[in-house]
This record gives structure tokens, C-alpha cells and sequence, in this order.
């Protein structure tokens, strides 16, 4: 999604802020939740993805007690669900909470979920209104659906990212080594237990195998206790974005209301000292 959205002529040519909306599905339930941030407070990779993954998990977990397995389907999308680090913090919840859970990837061409109705409902609310601020979007998104319940939003900030590529119990989870054996875009599901193993699958008809982890990977099955060490935090600052793009938002302040001016002011940028002529130049 892009900020500002508004109906201006003068947005036209300008480069916009890049606003992200991850969403996650609880088919039992129905409740469903929306991380917000905008490009600012974090990229996408997959530490950003498998901080967002790893907390929805152990939320719904501790609120239904009484779970011992879990299914997350999840689409074939590389950087954002299959990956060695968004697998390695989905075993640490396994791990901590003594759930299995099991990570199925939807087939090409077959990957429609109830996600996808999230994003649509969102789109149908955010027609004919004007966007000043990425917080702006939380409104929209709560009031996007109201039966059973609306979705619940949480905006986020560069300190809620979590780094969970370092120490990793599985390097790779892709199934070999060699030419011709399968790779990471054939496992169709992944399991993972509270013993701290990954198993695999390349056919849903088939039966789990446990997933190979190199001789200078291994190390002993974590402890409850060793498992709660929370990752590290991924960023330190704000990311700082292109210094194009901070002189296009500046540009726009124009038709953007002033209460908003300084959260548009202190977008950290790339060439501090070059952005008042280019600012001034351009006008």
C-alpha cells in the first residue's frame, strides 16, 4: 500500500511510501490479524516475517490451552515462508509451547486462502478515502470487517522485529545436497516437533521424514529453558529511506494536512545534508 493516498494531481510522479499489511487467518475461529508498518520501520525479509509468524503463533497458543498441534498453511513464496529462518523461529514456538506444528505450502495456482478476502476487504474500504499517515490505514483495515468480529491491527515500529538468522538449529531445510535431489520448492510440508527436529515432506501422500541437518549444524535437542532466550533485536534505528523519495514526500506536505508535517520531517533518510538543496532546487 502506498502513503500518501490521496486525490491530488500532485501525487502523480511522485514516489510514495511503501506500507506493508501482513495478514494471518485463524480457521477455528475466525479471527484474524493485520501487521502494519510502513518501509521505514522495516524491510522484507524474513526475519521481519518470521518475527510476525512467531508471535501470532504463540498468541493463539496461549489463548486456547488446550492446543497440541497446529496447522499453518502458508503460499510458496520463498523470503516470506519457506526459508530457513522463518522454519528455525517456527521450531523455537514448538519448541517453547510443546505444540507440533505442521507448515503445509499451497500448491502453484492453488494458493486462494481466506487471506486473500482480507486484502480484498481492505481494497473495497480504502475506495473514495484519503490516506495522510501509514496509522491512517488501521482504521481502515478495523472497520474492513465487522462480522464475526473486526480484524485486530497492530501498527509496528522498527523495534518489534526480531533477528532470527543467527544460531540456527537448521541451516537449510532443503531435504539434500546433492544434484538431483529434492530442493527447498519441493518440500510440500514441514512438521515441527517439541524434541527441536524438523521433518518433511515432497507428497502429501507421504510420510514424514526426518529433514537432514549438516554434521557442523548439529547440536544438542534445546532445553525448554535454553529456548526461551528471545531472538535479538533486528534493527537498532529506523531504516532510512531513499533521499528521492524523502524530497518527493516533502514536496507533497502541500496537500497533506500540517498536523502530519513532522512525522514526514523525521523520516530518517539517506544524504541528510544533500536533501534542503535538492528540497530547495526543486520547488
Amino acid at each position: 500500500m502506498l502513503c500518501p493516498l490521496l486525490k491530488a494531481s500532485a501525487l502523480y510522479y511522485k514516489t510514495k511510501l511503501a506500507v506493508h499489511n501482513f495478514t494471518l487467518f485463524n480457521l477455528a475461529n475466525k479471527y484474524a490479524k493485520c501487521y502494519v508498518w510502513h518501509e521505514g520501520d522495516g524491510g522484507l525479509v524474513a526475519s521481519v516475517f518470521a518475527t510476525m509468524i512467531s508471535d501470532f503463533l504463540e498468541s493463539e497458543i496461549a489463548t486456547h490451552c488446550d492446543v497440541t498441534e497446529v496447522t499453518l498453511f502458508s503460499d510458496g513464496c520463498v523470503y516470506q515462508n519457506r526459508n530457513a529462518v522463518v522454519s528455525n523461529a517456527i521450531l523455537q514456538v514448538a519448541v517453547r509451547t510443546g505444540v507440533t506444528i505442521h507448515q503445509k505450502f499451497l500448491e502453484k495456482g492453488h494458493t486462494q486462502m481466506e487471506c486473500d478476502s482480507m486484502h480484498s476487504s481492505v481494497e473495497r474500504q480504502l475506495r473514495n478515502r484519503d490516506i495522510q499517515v501509514p496509522s491512517d490505514y488501521v482504521q481502515v483495515i478495523r472497520n474492513a470487517r465487522q462480522v464475526p468480529q473486526p480484524y485486530s491491527v497492530v501498527y509496528l515500529n522498527h523495534t518489534f522485529f526480531k533477528n532470527f538468522s543467527r544460531n540456527l538449529v537448521y541451516p537449510s531445510i532443503r531435504p539434500g545436497n546433492k544434484v538431483g535431489d529434492p530442493t527447498v520448492i519441493d518440500v510440500r510440508a514441514l512438521r515441527y516437533s517439541k524434541d527441536n527436529t524438523i521433518s518433511f515432506k515432497t507428497d502429501f501422500a507421504d510420510e514424514y521424514a526426518p529433514l537432514p541437518r549438516p554434521r557442523l549444524a548439529t547440536r544438542p535437542v534445546a532445553s525448554t529453558a535454553t529456548s526461551q532466550c528471545t531472538a535479538p533485536a533486528m534493527y537498532r534505528e529506523c531504516l532510512p529511506i531513499k533521499s528521492e523519495k524523502f524530497v518527493h514526500l516533502q514536496q507533497l506536505k502541500k496537500v497533506i494536512l500540517s498536523d502530519h508535517h513532522h512525522f514526514y520531517d523525521s523520516l530518517s533518510h539517506i544524504c541528510k545534508g544533500q536533501c534542503t538543496h535538492l528540497i530547495a532546487s526543486s520547488d
